[in-house]
């Protein structure tokens, strides 16, 4: 008997769902719930059995078998511009569809097909997806109170009348839009900052949008999520020694981006750790750290003091002393230095005084001397007679026989 080919592909679409053949399988949820305006998700794959290449895949709505004449949301073979229909899959296993801004018209039962190599296959069963309108959008909290501690975490999620599978969920704190999307929002590391009212969005318009859930921040009796602490025990460290500050938080964090101040000036050193060693004054004042460059997480201050080593002061002051004795001693030595000099000086300008006027006298006395040579002194005449009484002649002369001056 010779079968019509329209007549065998119903009769292939039909074995997949009476298990004649099981390697052809569509999965896909039995319902789907989405609310009017946001942008849904439906997750789906597929199976075929060895040897078959998939060439086309087919998504359409109210319609047993996605055959023939029957308009389709989405057909691989075809281009459709500006369609709200986005297929997500690929030929291989994967075949999610994305509504884009659903409305009330899309509500309808939805089936995938594929098709190889001259065999159809359509999953059987289907997707039913309802839409609601979206006025009981809610955000509920993973805590019973509102009132949540620093470094604590909480998690939020957006939920309506059913459940929705949603790729395109806002977030929004205080009417500002938040990055994170998605129908659960994880806060953790918890700090004043995070305090408000956060609104969950389905879609980016805002239009649905829930009302408010107030988070209210109970600030750490111990003083803050961030803190520095330090390897010594007291913040008086001596000068040379060393310590180490670690920026910690409340909750266990993975930073790479650690920033630390001192005085409020920005250090060069990153991380969490900060190694200081060979203390000097320099390194007083005080320390904090911030888990990101905003410094909007940031410790309060740790106080470092570095004082002098009392050993080192006195080793210090054993050494200045003799200094200063040997520096004074220098001084009193090089005044009496000059001290003689200047006396020797004087001296010997009095003795070359004192020569130089007995050197006067002398001059004085031998001209002087000179003078009263120059007069003739008789200081002894003898006069001697001759006895003999002869004619006068040349014995009768005076004669000299000494002069005495």
């Amino acid at each position: 008997m010779k079968m019509n080919p329209r007549t065998l592909s119903v009769l292939l679409l039909l074995a997949g769902p009476l298990g004649a053949d099981p390697g052809w399988h569509v999965e896909y949820p039995d319902s789907f719930c989405v609310v009017e305006g946001s942008t849904a998700t439906i997750p789906c794959s597929f199976t075929h059995p060895a040897g078959h290449t998939v060439e086309r895949v087919v998504w359409c709505h109210n319609h047993e078998f996605c055959h023939g004449t029957i308009p389709n949301v989405y057909d691989s073979s075809k281009v459709r511009a500006d369609s709200r229909f986005l297929y997500l899959g690929d030929l291989v296993r994967n075949c999610t569809l994305k509504i884009i801004k659903t409305v009330k018209q899309d509500a309808a039962t939805y089936r995938f097909r594929l098709e190889t190599n001259g065999v159809w296959y359509t999953g059987p069963r289907g997707v039913g997806v309802t839409v609601t309108n979206g006025e009981d959008v809610k955000v509920r909290s993973s805590v019973t109170d509102h009132v949540v501690k620093e470094g604590g975490q909480v998690t939020l999620t957006c939920t309506s009348a059913c459940s929705f599978h949603q790729l395109d969920v806002h977030w929004y704190r205080n009417g500002h839009a938040l990055s994170e999307k998605g129908s659960a929002l994880h806060l953790s590391c918890l700090t004043n900052d995070d305090a408000g009212n956060y609104t969950c969005s389905l879609d980016s318009s805002g239009q649905k949008t829930s009302a408010p859930w107030s988070l209210v921040m109970l600030e750490d009796e111990a003083g803050g999520v961030v803190k520095v602490r330090s390897s010594v025990t007291d913040n008086v460290v001596k000068d040379g020694g060393q310590v180490t500050l670690t920026c910690t938080s409340a909750c266990s964090f993975h930073q790479l981006d650690v920033h630390w101040y001192r005085n409020g000036h920005a250090l060069s050193e990153t991380g969490p750790a900060l190694n200081l060693s060979n203390l000097t004054n320099n390194n007083t004042g005080n320390y904090t750290c911030s888990l990101d460059s905003s410094r909007q997480k940031t410790s309060a201050p740790w106080s470092l003091v570095v004082v002098e080593d009392e050993v080192t002061g006195k080793e210090k002051s054993d050494w200045r002393l003799p200094v200063s004795v040997v520096s004074v001693l220098l001084a009193v030595f090089l005044l009496l230095l000059a001290g003689l000099v200047f006396a020797k000086r004087g001296r010997r300008h009095a003795q070359k005084k004192a020569s130089d006027v007995i050197q006067k006298q002398e001059v004085d006395c031998k001209q002087e001397a000179v003078g009263a040579s120059e007069e003739v002194s008789y200081a002894t005449v003898h006069f001697k007679r001759n006895t003999s009484r002869s004619a006068p002649g040349p014995e009768h002369e005076i004669v000299y026989s000494e002069v005495v001056g």
